[in-house]
């Protein structure tokens, strides 16, 4: 048996935008029903974070959640089962209140824990773990303790992971508590990532600049062999653009993304020549950076190609400063994902 999984699916992203969820969507219809459908998948893991906002429903995106994913699934007779993350959670102390119950709990293909949970397909045991929060954290470490699971699946908050390429998460829980496990798999941060028996499956695409040039996709279970298969999704949001890089398919840009970093040593009409180009293709956002490090000879160049959260975290590394750097970098992190939503 093959089971597929998703997590940090975060519809609603980026202020509820319409073309975050179109293209969130595309990723759903072009790739992923497509590949449960054709082999033969008929159970869905998801990891927490279904919605992105944890107070309050967009009914444009509430309506789309239904009609684009939940009543596909429930046509295709494809049960999902679902954990808990914290953008699920309206308190944060408690997961008693909660979006996923609210919204869905009515279709008859979902499955919501709340708490924790043993499933077993096919004879594999497979643990169910909510995100941990005050209220519940002494259940659910006594749950990991005594679970009998060879596989546990989670929405851990854990020390030393990259939250984002580059940015290793301080101030959660160190990974010694689920050693006994033969996997671990988690969502909650974003980046792709594995240490020890612990894998955080990333997104399966991309939400914010930070993501560009990350591999995306989703994962599949062999239930018999418990060996897990990463499915690309190539589909990409971000592009970073230098005007002297060869352009063979400008058509990518379309609904994108799309920086064009201008340098010292670009020539003027072939700069000129990939902006009518990229422009004809209608993206998104077109955004031109001129790079003027050469006017200020006694500063460091900026890598403009780089995204911002990652030029950020590259200036705190090089601050002279009596703190621990990745307490500034969480702190920096935090801010620039509030400001993404405001």
């Amino acid at each position: 048996m093959k089971i597929a999984i998703l997590n940090d699916t975060h519809f609603g992203a980026r202020n509820d935008s319409a073309v975050f969820l179109n293209y969130f969507f595309e990723f759903f219809e072009n790739i992923f029903f497509p590949y449960i459908e054709e082999n033969k998948i008929d159970t869905v893991l998801h990891l927490g974070d279904l919605m992105d906002r944890r107070k309050y429903v967009n009914f444009n995106t509430l309506t789309q959640v239904k009609s684009r994913f939940f009543d596909r699934l429930e046509s295709m007779d494809v049960n999902l089962h679902m954990l808990l993350g914290n953008h699920d959670t309206f308190y944060r102390n408690t997961n008693e209140v909660n979006s996923p119950k609210q919204l869905f709990s009515h279709y008859k293909c979902f499955n919501l824990y709340e708490d924790c949970k043993v499933l077993n397909f096919d004879d594999l045991c497979v643990g169910m773990v909510p995100w941990i929060c005050p209220q519940n954290k002494n259940s659910v470490l006594d749950f990991i303790q005594n679970c009998a699971c060879p596989i546990l699946c989670g929405h851990f908050e854990l020390n030393n992971y990259e939250v984002l390429r580059g940015v290793k998460f301080s101030g959660g829980m160190e990974d010694a508590f689920l050693s006994r496990f033969e996997t671990v798999l988690s969502g909650h941060f974003h980046n792709k990532s594995s240490n020890n028996n612990v894998q955080y499956l990333g997104t399966q695409y991309e939400i914010t600049f930070s993501d560009m040039n990350d591999t995306k996709g989703f994962h599949v279970l062999d239930t018999e062999t418990r060996e897990i298969e990463f499915i690309e999704n190539p589909d990409r949001m971000f592009y970073s653009v230098n005007p002297n890089d060869s352009i063979l398919d400008y058509s990518k840009f379309a609904n994108k993304y799309v920086k064009l970093i201008v340098t010292s040593d670009c020539v003027r009409k072939v700069v000129d020549e990939k902006i009518t180009n990229i422009e004809h293709q209608n993206p998104y956002e077109f955004t031109i950076i001129e790079d003027i490090s050469m006017d200020n000879r006694d500063a460091d160049p900026v890598d403009l190609s780089k995204d911002t959260l990652t030029i950020i975290n590259e200036e705190i590394d090089n601050l002279e400063l009596d703190i621990n750097s990745s307490v500034l970098k969480k702190l920096a992190n935090e801010i620039y994902l509030e400001a993404l939503d405001q």
